[in-house]
């Protein structure tokens, strides 16, 4: 059984807490900290357990065995740090941290200590994208040539002006760091790695501060693939929509949803693929259904705090380890730096090579 302590009571941590409620035999939470004292309570109280205002007091004194950092993007490196430097596993919010340096450095430090390092790209837990990935491994699409993913959301709908998410410093950037780095991270887990970036963005509203409300760009894959990605977080009324397609030589995937967008509509629907080589059903769709995975349960975030568990306790290497998320990282730090140079070309290893020369 592992003991795990919260990190971070508010926003996305009630994503985590069905978890801990459902599934306490295997991961038990056994602690809580926020400086925010009365969100701390009220969670602690709920599980009956004691909480802390103070993470580096918490770490030190809580019965804990891993951690569940779940904070805003600027306290992830230092937070996450502290607790490796403690003994504790630990699994942290996407995005790993803002700079692919410190990225670097926590991969470095969990293998020191022989710690697991799991990066919450909770997406490839759900069903449904584990069974296409079963399927794409298969070669049903055969050879992919092509994909988009975009994600298009208000986010004036979502959070209020002076949001941390709207301050580049904090966040580590805008939409691309913060929206697109779920469809990336997929588009990296059927494709392979990214070997160069081109990018532009823009920012329009002034909500945001040096962080970015639209971006576009192009990626070309070490498996030969090229994509096409695109955030907007200003657009007006824009229901929150993930989306991403895979084409291949046999086949063809979508999450688009059918007919048109709907009002109302979260998230990403149920992907859809079909082949080329039945001429009569050639435009038809079929669902990918997640049943027959070996994930436990239907709850993308649930499966992904278990899979932490299974890791500490076997010692294997997660799914998304925070080794593997430097590939992802790096992709997005590469875009980045390419839209500062206007759209040239940047490649992943250019960045990753400055990373690890600054994390020395």
């Amino acid at each position: 059984m592992t003991r795990i302590g919260l990190i971070g009571a508010g926003g996305i941590s009630e994503l985590h807490l069905p978890a801990y409620e459902d599934h306490s035999d295997e991961a038990t939470l056994a602690g809580v900290c926020d400086v925010d004292a009365e969100k701390a309570e009220a969670v602690a109280e709920d599980f009956g357990v004691d909480y802390w205002t103070d993470h580096e007091t918490f770490l030190a004194e809580a019965d804990i065995d891993a951690v569940d950092i779940a904070l805003p993007h600027h306290v992830h490196y230092p937070v996450a740090k502290a607790a490796l430097e403690a003994g504790k596993h630990v699994l942290i919010e996407k995005p790993l941290a803002p700079s692919l340096s410190d990225c670097v450095e926590l991969v470095e430090s969990a293998d020191e200590r022989d710690l697991t390092l799991l990066v919450g790209q909770m997406q490839r837990y759900h069903p449904p994208y584990r069974a296409l990935k079963e399927r794409v491994d298969a070669g049903e699409l055969g050879q992919i040539r092509h994909a988009r993913c975009d994600a298009l959301v208000n986010q004036g709908d979502l959070f209020p002006e002076g949001h941390w998410l709207y301050d580049g410093e904090k966040a580590g950037g805008g939409g691309v760091i913060g929206y697109s780095v779920h469809k990336l991270d997929l588009l990296r887990y059927y494709l392979g790695d990214v070997e160069r970036a081109a990018a532009w963005t823009r920012t329009v509203d002034d909500a945001f501060e040096d962080a970015e409300d639209y971006a576009t760009g192009m990626l070309e894959f070490e498996s030969g693939a090229i994509a096409d990605f695109s955030v907007a977080l200003s657009a007006p009324a824009m229901p929150y929509t993930e989306s991403f397609r895979l084409l291949g030589d046999d086949g063809v995937v979508h999450t688009l949803p059918d007919g048109q967008q709907q009002e109302g509509y979260v998230g990403s629907p149920t992907p859809r693929i079909n082949a080329r080589d039945d001429p009569d059903r050639r435009k038809d769709f079929d669902e990918v259904a997640g049943d027959g995975t070996d994930l436990p349960t239907a709850n993308a975030f649930v499966n992904e705090i278990l899979h932490f568990v299974d890791c500490v306790e076997s010692g294997a290497e997660p799914l998304t380890s925070g080794r593997d998320n430097l590939g992802t990282m790096a992709a997005i730090r590469a875009i980045y730096r390419s839209a500062a140079r206007d759209g040239e070309r940047v490649t992943t290893d250019e960045v990753l090579a400055d990373a690890r020369e600054a994390a020395r």
